[in-house]
């Protein structure tokens, strides 16, 4: 397969428009370490932003947006970002959180009608996929037909014993994210589509949010692949219900991601002290560490403390600060429509995160 480098002034717009210092040695490493990603594993297309501080480091998309026509990959195409949906869940979340209107210890049930046997699951287990809650989806290659609403999915697993005692263990679960999705409604009083467009898309100007498949510009979207035996192959969509919009069915750019995740390190939905103290690994009953810090996952290198969140294997966002005041902070987006071995994009973004910050800090 032949990947094809597609240069744009967009970088450059953005910088300039932001006061934003792109070295030239930046983007030779950057740009050098794209390449080399994408030939060591097969990947289409790729989208990379990288901003310190609201202002934008490096902005490049490389690739073929869809194989089989060999179209390249273009400034404005939209991804699919899959479970990075539930981050606007959380921060959602945690913004009540701040605000006082939502206790992370309390019952969820306080809040939304749930069933009866999840009376006792609390705000912070759902977030970070300890509830014990069974899950209404079985993976890509599962059976697709839903129950045809969230209350009939609600209705059908509550008949269901939990799978363990809340708080117990941590396990990757949908359905925690449709209880959340509740509780947001209840709470806001109005739908989950209309909470984003009121306390997301609108606040920070979002051009490119779209809430399901049907809703995003399929002349913009880039087609999704994934590997098998060491080729490309279309995925096949799973046929999502609308309520799935809150976990795993938004549509965007790297740019506006890029606005919602400084958005979220300047304090504009809870503010940096609340964050500091949630964003810390989840303790099971065993006192063991959970992988997820408030819905967030979560890790440190060096100086810096790390949280964000895969999309499936294909994309990934990373918020990187130094302390609690998050004064000083990096956001990576990183965001592919494949690989040839369904390499996780964590892997990608930990390929470029140090010359990121070796850049910034000589000292590194």
């Amino acid at each position: 397969m032949k990947f094809v480098h597609v240069t744009t002034g967009l970088s450059l717009i953005l910088s300039a428009c932001l006061g934003a210092p792109t070295t030239p040695d930046l983007r030779t490493r950057l740009d050098a370490q794209l390449q080399s990603n994408a030939e060591q594993y097969g990947i289409p297309a790729q989208a990379v932003l990288v901003m310190h501080n609201g202002d934008t480091l490096y902005r490049s998309q490389t690739g073929l947006a869809d194989v089989e026509t060999g179209r390249p990959a273009r400034p404005d195409d939209i991804y699919g970002v899959y479970s990075v949906s539930k981050l606007f869940v959380s921060t959602l979340v945690l913004e009540l959180v701040d605000q006082g209107r939502v206790d992370l210890e309390a019952p969820a049930s306080r809040y939304a009608t749930l069933p009866a046997a999840w009376r006792e699951v609390r705000i912070d287990q759902l977030l970070n996929h300890a509830s014990g809650l069974p899950d209404f989806f079985m993976g890509p290659e599962g059976p697709t037909d839903f129950p045809p609403t969230r209350d009939d999915a609600f209705r059908l697993l509550g008949a269901q014993p939990l799978v363990f005692a809340a708080g117990a263990e941590g396990r990757y679960t949908q359905t925690n994210y449709l209880v959340l999705q509740a509780v947001l409604e209840a709470v806001h009083a109005m739908p989950y589509r209309e909470i984003v467009e009121t306390r997301i898309v609108e606040p920070l100007g979002l051009r490119n949010v779209y809430l399901g498949l049907a809703n995003a510009p399929r002349e913009r979207l880039v087609s999704p692949y994934h590997g098998e035996d060491g080729n490309l192959v279309r995925d096949r969509i799973i046929p999502w219900r609308d309520y799935s919009i809150a976990h795993a069915e938004l549509f965007t750019t790297p740019d506006d991601l890029g606005v919602f995740l400084t958005a979220v390190a300047q304090g504009r939905f809870a503010r940096p002290t609340t964050l500091a103290r949630v964003w810390r690994p989840y303790r099971l009953t065993s006192g063991e560490a959970s992988n997820f810090a408030s819905g967030w996952d979560y890790g440190e290198s060096g100086e810096y403390r790390e949280v964000g969140h895969d999309g499936a294997v294909k994309v990934r966002v990373r918020l990187l600060f130094r302390d609690d005041s998050m004064s000083d902070h990096y956001v990576i987006v990183y965001l592919t429509n494949g690989t040839r071995d369904n390499t996780w994009t964590r892997i990608l973004v930990d390929s470029i995160q140090p010359v990121i910050l070796a850049d910034q800090d000589p000292r590194r």
